[in-house]
């Protein structure tokens, strides 16, 4: 509810104070306080009322002019309305002889009105001040006038000077439209006053440029030329519902060649909701760190919805594992092959976290040079030394050990973990992970989320491919309704190196290539065959050669029982049998590390 309209209403007589009484309490959201005086009396009552907080004040004829002559706040005159008018010529014609109206504009004005319209015959005299009326009254005396139609503030006068007087009051209809005039001003006011101090707010948060826009997308106030930043406002403007959901405390984007790291505020007041964007220019887009890349909730749900991985709805599956761990506020460790979806997990854990509204940093070890790992480990505006961020450090296997060493270094002494949500992912074997994961697991406490191949997923292949055939169907001119059999036999028998990256690309060929709207046995047998083992971490089907013997003797274990089940078609008691050991045995080796 609206907090109420607080009026200060100064009667100069009794009987409107009691007619304002009356009608005040028909109004739900109206708190009057009412003081009876005229002219300088009612100034003076007015001011010592003035020790709490009012949003207008009410009065009536010469005594609101006097008002808004020593006062700040908004005074609104109690107009006279014809009925008024009439109701004071009724009387008088009971009284008979020659009539006069005479009072201030606010009288006068009503009853010339009047008078024009149903031709009453009256003679009008208007008062600028209180001493008019001594002018006045001996001139109606001397001219023959036996009544005269007045206000409170002139009837004295006159009746001394012998005159009959006839008061035109504000009556009830009169007062009632004063207060929902009184209303509607209070709330241009009260309007007014909350866009100041939310400007007053807003400017005293930020020194750069300002922009703020109405929940509806219409420009309330900027300090940038429009005219030369058309595309940096349209660019913020598409950004107001995910701020007003809360999914954008803060964000970083480039615009028109420019990176802007922006901050943004939402203030509610009777008048919606606006959103504040407060800008600080950052390093031109081309001077942008190779490998560095930032993310905002909105982009990171795009991303991972698009992926391969979880269009095949095991996102869903790993989702509840990944959520207890951000919800623990542990560093989180997602390992897994290539193509297992271990980008996808980590934007998916940013997206369901507490630090969503702040911007994802993610660190493509993989793809930093020297320039942007000095940047990394050094500049003040690295992700590092940011707080409130979520950090990923992607492809962690492709770090140097000089390089991993210094970046680890950092990490604890910047207290990043702390400052920061970090997350780690990389490929779980080979001699990278055999020297360094151990120590990332503990020296930062992490809490690991492991992806299974796609191999290990063998039952699932029909399935999997449906879901990917539904999405194709609606990216792709050629839709694909099925797979033959020996097809699909060939697609889940397949070692799938590149896990679901690879067979989104496949399935993707495929579809383009099929023909009367289904994937046969040749096209999939076709387009397999010129498949490579290029994936690290990974071996085919028949490809000993693919083996690295240059890692420690678990390692090599793990692969060739790896190569020996796919021998056998996932018959993972055939590969034991040929192993000389028991399925156990086997599926502990499998998964030692």
């Amino acid at each position: 509810m609206d907090a109420p309209v607080k009026i200060l209403a100064v009667a100069p007589y009794e009987g409107l104070a009691s007619v304002l009484e009356r009608e005040a309490q028909r109004y739900d959201n109206v708190e009057m306080t009412i003081v009876v005086g005229n002219l300088e009396e009612g100034v003076v009552a007015a001011i010592n009322c003035l020790t709490e907080p009012y949003d207008l004040i009410l009065s009536r004829g010469g005594t609101a002019d006097l008002l808004r002559n020593e006062l700040d706040l908004p005074v609104l005159d109690i107009k006279t309305s014809a009925y008024d008018v009439l109701q004071a010529v009724r009387l008088a014609e009971d009284i008979g002889g020659k009539r006069a109206v005479a009072g201030f504009s606010g009288i006068t004005d009503a009853a010339r009105s009047t008078n024009d319209v149903l031709q009453l015959g009256l003679d009008i005299f208007t008062l600028v001040d209180e001493a008019d009326v001594h002018d006045i009254a001996p001139l109606l005396k001397e001219q023959g006038y036996d009544t005269v139609l007045c206000d409170v503030i002139s009837s004295t006068v006159f009746r001394e000077s012998g005159l009959n007087t006839v008061l035109i009051t504000s009556g009830s209809a009169s007062v009632r439209d004063s207060l929902d005039e009184a209303l509607r001003i209070a709330r241009y006011v009260g309007n007014a006053h909350a866009e100041n101090l939310y400007l007053r707010e807003v400017l005293s948060n930020h020194s750069g440029d300002t922009a703020i826009f109405n929940e509806n997308g219409s420009l309330f106030f900027s300090t940038l030329d429009q005219r030369g930043n058309a595309q940096l406002l349209s660019t913020l403007r598409g950004l107001l519902q995910e701020v007003l959901l809360g999914d954008a405390d803060s964000l970083r984007r480039t615009i028109g060649g420019q990176q802007y790291a922006i901050r943004t505020f939402v203030h509610t007041d009777q008048l919606g909701r606006k959103v504040a964007f407060f800008l600080s220019k950052g390093r031109a887009a081309g001077a942008r760190q190779t490998g560095i890349t930032y993310y905002s909730k909105a982009d990171a749900r795009k991303e991972y919805l698009a992926s391969p991985f979880s269009i095949t709805a095991d996102l869903a599956g790993t989702g509840k594992a990944v959520k207890d761990v951000v919800k623990s506020g542990k560093p989180l460790l997602v390992t897994g092959e290539y193509g297992t979806g271990r980008t996808v997990i980590a934007l998916y854990a940013y997206v369901n976290s507490v630090r969503a509204s702040h911007p994802f940093a993610e660190v493509d070890c993989s793809l930093l040079n020297d320039r942007s790992r000095d940047h990394l480990l050094n500049s003040r505006h690295s992700p590092l030394f940011a707080d409130g961020l979520t950090i990923h450090f992607k492809n962690l296997e492709a770090c140097g050990d000089a390089f991993a060493d210094e970046l680890f270094a950092t990490l604890d002494g910047a207290d990043v973990c702390r400052r920061n949500y970090v997350i780690f992912s990389c490929e779980p074997r080979g001699d990278w992970a055999s020297r360094h994961l151990l120590f990332v697991k503990d020296r930062f406490q992490c809490m690991e989320v492991e992806l299974m191949p796609l191999r290990e997923s063998r039952e699932r292949i029909p399935t999997i491919t449906r879901l990917f055939l539904s999405q194709l169907n609606a990216d792709l001119p050629r839709e694909v309704l099925r797979v033959d059999r020996p097809a699909m036999e060939l697609l889940s028998s397949y070692p799938w190196p590149g896990n679901y990256i690879q067979f989104k690309r496949i399935l993707s060929q495929l579809c383009a290539s099929s023909r009367d709207h289904t994937i046969r046995e040749p096209d999939v047998r076709e387009l397999l065959s010129i498949e490579r083992p290029t994936y690290r971490g990974s071996v085919t089907e028949g490809s000993t050669d693919a083996l690295d013997l240059d890692r420690p003797l678990a390692d090599i274990e793990r692969d060739v029982i790896d190569l020996v089940i796919r021998k056998h078609g996932g018959n993972q008691s055939a590969a034991a049998r040929q192993l000389g050991v028991s399925r156990t045995t086997l599926w502990r080796l499998s998964k030692s590390s």
